[in-house]
């Protein structure tokens, strides 16, 4: 009787051994199927995106455990834990671990790696009557930095006032750069709200106010939204722009351009006939961006140049002033004209008498 229940309490024993975590010696530690398996395991399940806004996806990414094998190195951010198993054909007992060569300890529960960089985690099970397998190593890569992002323009964003203009014809494109886990995904938006996923470089296809967020993740989700932006300052001077929006007025309209004499003209059979003594002022009004340049030429000569003065015409004859001006972000009047004769030719008397 004793005999029998001393056999019956040796099977419970070997059960219970063969019901605890198990451990596997069969496959090496250093494989991905045994990392992705066996030693990394999220803490968080994965919400269904549609149901968020942008704000909680955002923050609920920063919340999920991630991890990425680059062929290389294998990266996690600081949500993932590890977790280790042991089994032996009779007496499983424990698994010792050690992490960057610290003190070893007994395995008891699933930790996480908190401090960003590399980190080399060894292990090995032992059975309960001393039996050791070999050392096995994990190496690791922990990382918790977003993507560094900035934004280039094909030309400056131009500030002036309290705003920042751009045209139709700027062309914008995101570099989005990540030293660990590498970016896995970029995506920009043009009115704050609707976001698409950045392939090339992008033009803003209408007009007045417009937010330009951008919005960078790595392969273990680190996410942001902050990106740099040049931009040229009320003196033209060129200064980086940071945060995580930029409100950007594209101005298309183009400044308007007059030419006015001093003095009225007179009209000779459709002709506007003016004296020497007549000066010509040009001038330019832009009421978005601003006028940048004001330029004329004269007589139909050579190129046209920046305006200066009033322009007067000392020899007789036909004249024609054409002036242009381009606004901040490029925009180019249509040309101004201005046809005038200058009449320098004093009359001619002549004395009779008459009978």
């Amino acid at each position: 009787m004793l005999k029998r229940i001393f056999i019956l309490s040796l099977c419970c024993f070997i059960a219970l051994a063969f019901s605890t975590v198990s451990f596997s010696q069969e496959e090496p530690a250093e494989t991905e199927e045994t990392m992705e398996d066996a030693a990394v395991i999220p803490d968080t399940e994965s919400p269904e995106s549609e149901e968020l806004t942008k704000e909680e996806v955002i923050a609920t990414d920063a919340e999920k455990a991630a991890s990425h094998f680059d062929g290389l190195n294998h990266y996690v951010n600081s949500k993932v834990m590890f977790e280790l198993s042991v089994k032996d054909n009779l007496l499983a007992d424990k698994v010792m671990y050690k992490i960057n060569g610290d003190e070893e300890m007994v395995y008891e529960s699933p930790f996480r790696l908190t401090e960003e960089g590399k980190h080399n985690i060894s292990y090995y099970g032992v059975d309960r009557v001393g039996n050791r397998e070999d050392m096995k190593y994990f190496k690791v890569v922990v990382d918790n930095t977003a993507p560094e992002v900035s934004v280039t323009a094909s030309q400056p964003v131009v500030k002036s006032g309290e705003k920042y203009y751009a045209s139709q014809a700027f062309s914008f494109s995101v570099d989005a750069k990540d030293n660990a886990a590498g970016v896995k995904q970029v995506e920009y938006s043009l009115d704050g709200n609707t976001y698409n996923e950045y392939v090339a470089p992008f033009a803003f296809n209408s007009t007045g106010d417009l937010s330009l967020k951008v919005k960078a993740k790595d392969n273990v989700l680190n996410t942001t939204e902050k990106y740099s932006l040049k931009v040229l300052d009320d003196n033209g001077n060129l200064q980086e722009l940071e945060g995580d929006s930029v409100a950007i007025y594209v101005d298309n309209t183009a400044p308007v351009v007059e030419i006015k004499a001093d003095k009225e003209f007179i009209d000779k059979d459709g002709k506007k006939v003016a004296s020497v003594d007549y000066t010509y002022e040009v001038t330019a009004n832009d009421t978005e961006s601003g006028v940048a340049d004001l330029l004329v030429r004269l007589d139909g000569k050579g190129n046209f140049v920046k305006y200066t003065a009033p322009i007067q015409f000392s020899k007789n004859g036909e004249h024609l002033i054409e002036a242009k001006s381009v606004d901040k972000v490029g925009n180019t009047s249509d040309v101004t004209l201005l046809s005038v004769y200058v009449d320098v030719i004093p009359p001619e008397t002549t004395i009779k008498t008459v009978d």
